[in-house]
């Protein structure tokens, strides 16, 4: 047969393909059932006959070399004799009364995770309110399916670690939280808000929550998080997150280098504020020519050369401590190394340090951060910039779900 090898790459054994009209910018491929009748839907009868073909509908299907396919089916009627049901051909591939088959439908809306509905509908030459219509449909179907799937991993994980963090829907006003399984590398759900009671309503009524078992709990230093992981998972170590921790020595070096600089000259100030950043960066990232920088400021003060210092100091101890034990002491000797200095900025410091030293030192029990987790933030937040954000909080939800889980989606 002339079309064989198409009908195979269409696989839609159902139809058989009776002619092919190319065009500049596509290919119309009309096609007809293989059976003369199909059952009755109403009574499933087999005692059916055709009633005449009314016209043919073009459905659009996935492109091929650089030209749009359209599937010309026909709209069969059809009469049952049994139960005297008059009805229409129904064709697996396409949904009745729609312009666009499954298939493309999916391939589009799968498009459309990492951009936006507007520009695809551009590409795809697809009406934009269609294009949202089937978005939608098949974000709510993937979301569900995601989101049951990383759960369902995550409790059937052996040695669990979550990361929580909460993330800004409006900055300094609105707020969730993101719930992380750090060793599967997959985005479990959002938590609306991130207040003690709002974490205790999504715990109490999320099943599959309760039959998490982790071993450790990531966060930042909130006092709400601790309450509620040491409430929820009691067997769990937690964990302070090394970045968020580290956050509170460089702030303390940056009021440092801001006292040094306001007795400075007017030309040393302007050098040293405009270089501030590269003080906050690792030396052993620094090039050559930014190492000469921090140098010329470090010149400038000894308070701030001696900060700088013991910044360098509690990296080096993230790093290399091998073991619990080694670390508690070296951890130890750091915060009177640190009082030695007697600046506030460094006092008020290792306040926070203290208060925190068994989550911070736990770091060296299993060493797990949130950096992944604040990936997926800026992943949020890029999102967020890229819709305008969305007055739909289910769709939303459903969105950040699968763009934090591509892998699986």
């Amino acid at each position: 047969m002339p079309f064989k090898y198409i009908n195979e790459l269409l696989n839609f054994p159902e139809v058989k393909i009776v002619n092919v009209k190319i065009e500049e910018y596509r290919a119309i491929i009309e096609v007809t059932p293989v059976e003369y009748v199909q059952n009755c839907p109403c009574c499933h009868s087999s005692s059916v006959i055709r009633n005449g073909v009314p016209y043919k509908r073009d459905v659009r299907h996935l492109a091929a070399f650089d030209k749009t396919v359209d599937l010309r089916i026909p709209a069969i009627c059809l009469l049952c004799k049994q139960c005297d049901a008059n009805f229409t051909w129904e064709y697996t591939f396409v949904e009745p009364k729609k312009r666009y088959t499954k298939a493309f439908s999916a391939f589009i809306a799968r498009q459309t995770f990492g951009t936006t509905v507007e520009q695809i509908s551009h590409e795809q030459q697809v009406p934009y309110s269609t294009m949202e219509r089937i978005f939608k449909r098949e974000l709510h179907e993937k979301s569900k399916e995601v989101q049951k799937q990383v759960y369902q991993k995550a409790v059937e994980r052996d040695n669990l670690v979550l990361g929580i963090d909460d993330f800004a829907i409006r900055k300094g006003h609105t707020y969730n939280t993101g719930l992380h399984d750090l060793k599967g590398g997959q985005f479990l759900d959002v938590i609306p808000g991130r207040k003690g009671e709002e974490l205790q309503n999504y715990a109490e009524n999320h099943e599959l929550f309760r039959l998490l078992n982790p071993i450790a709990v990531v966060m930042d230093l909130a006092k709400m998080y601790h309450t509620f992981c040491e409430e929820w998972f009691p067997n769990a170590i937690r964990i302070a997150d090394r970045f968020h921790v580290n956050r509170y020595v460089t702030e303390a070096l940056q009021d440092v280098r801001r006292k040094a600089q306001s007795k400075l000259s007017a030309q040393a100030k302007k050098n040293l504020k405009s270089k501030a950043r590269l003080l906050n960066k690792r030396a052993d990232d620094l090039t050559d020519d930014e190492a000469v920088i921090v140098q010329e400021c470090l010149s400038y003060d000894e308070s701030l050369a001696n900060i700088y210092k013991w910044k360098e100091d509690f990296i080096t101890w993230y790093d290399c401590a091998p073991d619990v034990k080694t670390a508690t002491i070296w951890f130890e000797r750091w915060c009177d190394q640190g009082k030695s200095l007697e600046l506030s900025e460094v006092d008020a410091c290792l306040k926070t340090m203290l208060n925190w030293k068994e989550e911070i030192i736990n770091y060296h029990r299993l060493r797990y951060t949130n950096a992944a987790v604040e990936g997926r933030n800026n992943r949020i937040k890029a999102l967020q910039r890229r819709l305008y954000f969305t007055r739909n909080q289910s769709v939303y939800k459903e969105r950040i779900m699968v763009e934090c889980n591509r892998e699986i989606a």
